[in-house]
Order: C-alpha cells, then sequence, then structure tokens
C-alpha cells in the first residue's frame, strides 16, 4: 500500500513540475495564456484567431513553427505547431514537457531565422499556464514577420 501511494504522489508532484522557459526570456514577465488574445497585450491582426492564438504553420529547418503578427510585423506570436498531440504526449501529468520543448524549440528556430536577416528580439514573453510554457510573444527591431513568411534565407 505504501508503494502504491508513493507512486501516486509521485506522478501527482511530477504533474505539477513547472517547465523551463527560453534564457532570452527569464527575468520577463509571463503572460498567462487564457489572458493573451488577438487583440491583448499586443493587436495582432495577421494569422490571429482569439480560440487558438497563432494560426500559419510555417517550417524553419525542417521544424513546424505557428506565428501570428501584428501589421508592422515587429509583434510575433510564436507557438508549438503540433500543440494538440504534444500536449497529450506526457498522459500522467497536469503540463506537458513535449509540448513546452517544441514551444521552446519554436522559439530558438524563429530566433535564428530573423538573426539570420538582422532582425533583434528586443523583448520575448513567454506563454504560460499550469507550467507549461505554450509559446512566446517577441517584440522585433523590424519587421519580423514577413521575412518569417517569406521564408528566404539570405
Amino acid at each position: 500500500m505504501i508503494k502504491i501511494v508513493s507512486i501516486i504522489c509521485a506522478l501527482l508532484l511530477t504533474g505539477c513540475s513547472t517547465t523551463t522557459i527560453v534564457t532570452d526570456a527569464q527575468g520577463n514577465e509571463s503572460l498567462n495564456t487564457l489572458g493573451v488574445s488577438c487583440s491583448k497585450p499586443y493587436k495582432l491582426t495577421q494569422d490571429c484567431s482569439n480560440f487558438s492564438g497563432a494560426t500559419r504553420t510555417i517550417t524553419l529547418d525542417g521544424f513546424e513553427v505557428n506565428i501570428a503578427g501584428s501589421s508592422d510585423g515587429k509583434v510575433v506570436m510564436v507557438m508549438d505547431a503540433n500543440l494538440l498531440k504534444n500536449s497529450f504526449n506526457d498522459i500522467f501529468t497536469l503540463n506537458s514537457k513535449t509540448h513546452s520543448d517544441a514551444s521552446n524549440t519554436s522559439y530558438h528556430a524563429v530566433k535564428k531565422a530573423l538573426s539570420k536577416h538582422g532582425i533583434t528580439i528586443l523583448k520575448a514573453l513567454p506563454m504560460r499556464l499550469l507550467g507549461n510554457t505554450d509559446g512566446y510573444v517577441l517584440e522585433l527591431d523590424s519587421d519580423g514577420y514577413k521575412i518569417l513568411l517569406d521564408g528566404k534565407t539570405p
């Protein structure tokens, strides 16, 4: 009986653990994913859904990423393109390391693509809920959204 209780406690504690965010976002405020929409905290007019967030799927170095952008392209929302699949991959936890890792990989793929074009991320705000990292909202120094849509490398 003690072994069963110990296993249940371990599963519950694992389910409550939080996942890490990318280094660039550490120290910045986290956005509650449920509070993020196409109109707040930023107005995202390109490829954004109030229900699902970023809706444009692009491929960067063979990795799928969902993005949405502001009208000037200086604010970009970056999300895991396989949200449902990755969220349910870790079925015995309240949060999903697989989903959070994919969100972090999405961030790094976007950062790499933008930096190739000389675009700097001024601020990265993690979107978080229940310990998951659901994506990032990025403030850029110029129109990075167009670069991401074009998918061209210099």
